[in-house]
């Protein structure tokens, strides 16, 4: 018999070190692979082939932690298609989720996405068990300086395991600025239905295209991050950390890869 669920992750890491380092304020950027995990509405804003890889090695200094992930994105007539992959644990205990992704760009500022997950746990000597979720996202440009988005996480609100353990449930809401074309301000607010509100916040500045420095924070608990990006060509390395209070600091590392424009 499989144990009930009742941990995910010891934390919400987040995917993609340019979101991490923006507080995780992403459901309104949302332009590159990770919008398959963040806002899948996003991906109707990739007009060419893109990916990345995603590696925290210890999160909180604790090697069980540890997170791999991988992204794609590939525009598909009218809409782009996402993929990713992504492993979080130890040989006792592993959560396995795949995501296939779809978004398409309607005009007029809009854009909508849809995405399906398959979450897999496994626990040494109790088994695994696996369900899938759905998520639904829409971004909105209220003028060319000004984007809103939106994200629904387990639309359906699904469970899992012997005793439908409840999975999370997640509402984004969050908007992005971007007075001048090397330079933006997100914020965002998300409400797990286990848990009180979150605020979130980044700043990016960008330099002649090839330097990007990225710093935020977030609430409940409170976590300060930063990251820097660097890009030569189509292919981008880029870094990210953020320290808990309680719990230390926690590095990651990303490379991507962007074909065209």
């Amino acid at each position: 018999m499989l144990v009930p669920f009742a941990i995910a992750s010891a934390q919400n890491n987040g995917r993609g070190s340019k979101a991490i380092a923006l507080g995780n304020a992403f459901v309104a950027i949302a332009d590159n692979p990770w919008a398959v995990a963040c806002n899948p509405a996003g991906l109707g804003q990739l007009a060419s082939v893109s990916g990345a890889v995603f590696f925290v090695p210890r999160q909180f200094e604790l090697a069980e932690l540890k997170t791999t992930s991988v992204a794609a994105a590939v525009p598909l007539g009218p809409a782009t298609l996402g993929v990713s992959v992504e492993q979080f644990g130890f040989e006792l205990y592993k959560e396995t989720n795949a995501t296939i992704a779809a978004g398409r760009n309607f005009g007029w500022g809009l854009s909508a996405g849809i995405a399906i997950n398959l979450h897999r746990i496994s626990i040494d000597r109790y088994g695994s068990t696996g369900r899938l979720t759905v998520d639904f996202g829409l971004l909105a440009r209220a003028q060319d300086d000004l984007t809103f988005g939106f994200a629904l996480k387990n639309a359906t609100a699904a469970t899992i395991g012997q005793t439908r353990e409840r999975l999370p449930q997640t509402f984004l809401l969050g908007m992005r600025y971007a007075p001048w074309s090397d330079f933006l301000v997100t914020l965002e607010a998300e409400k797990d239905n286990r848990y009180p509100f979150i605020l979130k916040g980044g700043i990016e500045q960008r330099f002649f295209e090839i330097l990007s420095l990225r710093i935020g924070a977030s609430s409940n608990p409170d976590k300060f991050s930063a990251g820097i990006g660097a890009r030569y060509s189509i292919i981008e390395f880029a870094y990210a950390g953020y320290s808990h209070q309680q719990l230390g600091w926690t590095h990651q590392v990303e490379i991507s890869f962007q074909l065209g424009e």
